[in-house]
């Protein structure tokens, strides 16, 4: 009796099939919808956090430059109400300047101007002058009578009260506590987009896929791999842009940025933790065996009879 011939004929080294080629383009698409839904919601968190916005508002406000803004505002201010000479005026700021209660009232000022940046439309910050300059005034006293300048201590309470404004130039710190509100729209659109695109991606990867548990492991394990990337590259982002090893202004304010929040990632990768493990245990219970009492009697029988 004749067999028919096996089919041995192999496939052609260098074929590619279009469902692999699909697959692959699939996958490409879920990363890329994964990187924009990490990242929009990492965004989109720092965007509601306003402690860190704040933070990285001070940071960005050069501090020296906020200094020399408000010393210029004193001089004139102490020269116009004692009658000092500019000379003369200066030099008593800079003789007090390094003083703690001077460089607290000066970090005072600076709180007022960033909680104006971030106040609600139609609120108006205002800041007690008489209260934040007040201790100031022993100090300016000691030191005109040091250099024998007799001014009246009423003459140098009317200099601080009469002060007016102090107007810090906010460069980049007001483009972004203006873009802030935004960027929380944007990023908001931008989840919900990318989640969609990933939840459509993934069906149709798990539907290319020849073996479909395998697939939603692959993905599953894929986005905890990304949300831990971007953990770890954020926060060396923000180590390199510490303010505290001499960067600029607006280094260190985008340090403070990149290294906040990055919980937020550790947290989407347990979530897609636990998916990979629920899949994998879900697919090892479906491949168990199970073992039927009559399958196991038949065989007996059989075993039985063979040796007969």
């Amino acid at each position: 009796m004749e067999t028919a011939p096996r089919n041995t004929q192999q496939p052609v080294p260098g074929h590619v099939r279009p469902r692999s080629v699909a697959l692959s383009v699939v996958l490409w698409a879920f990363g890329l919808a994964t990187s924009l839904f990490l990242i929009g919601i990492w965004g989109r968190t720092v965007a509601v956090d306003s402690a860190t916005i704040e933070t990285a508002a001070r940071t960005m406000i050069d501090s020296d430059r906020a200094t020399d803004r408000i010393n210029t505002w004193f001089e004139e201010g102490l020269a116009s109400a004692a009658s000092l000479d500019s000379a003369t005026a200066s030099s008593v700021v800079e003789a007090i300047e390094g003083r703690p209660q001077y460089r607290q009232a000066v970090d005072s000022i600076v709180d007022v101007f960033i909680e104006s940046l971030f106040a609600p439309p139609g609120v108006t910050t205002q800041v007690d002058l008489d209260s934040v300059l007040s201790p100031i005034v022993p100090l300016v006293d000691g030191e005109l009578r040091r250099r024998g300048i007799p001014v009246e201590v009423v003459a140098i309470e009317h200099a601080m009260g009469d002060a007016g404004i102090v107007v810090l130039d906010a460069g980049e710190v007001a483009s972004v506590a203006a873009g802030v509100a935004d960027a929380r729209v944007f990023l908001t659109q931008v989840v919900a987009v990318a989640f969609l695109a990933m939840l459509g991606v993934g069906f149709v990867a798990v539907s290319l896929a020849e073996e479909r548990p395998a697939m939603v492991r692959h993905l599953a394990s894929r986005t905890v791999l990304a949300a831990l990337s971007y953990a770890v590259i954020l926060r060396l982002a923000g180590w390199a842009l510490d303010p505290g090893r001499g960067r600029s202004p607006i280094a260190g304010g985008a340090g403070v940025i990149f290294a906040s929040n990055t919980q937020v990632f550790l947290i989407l990768a347990a979530v897609a933790g636990a998916v990979t493990a629920s899949a994998y245990w879900i697919a090892v219970r479906t491949a168990s065996p199970t073992v039927d009492a009559s399958d196991v009697g038949q065989d007996e029988e059989a075993s039985g009879l063979v040796s007969v």
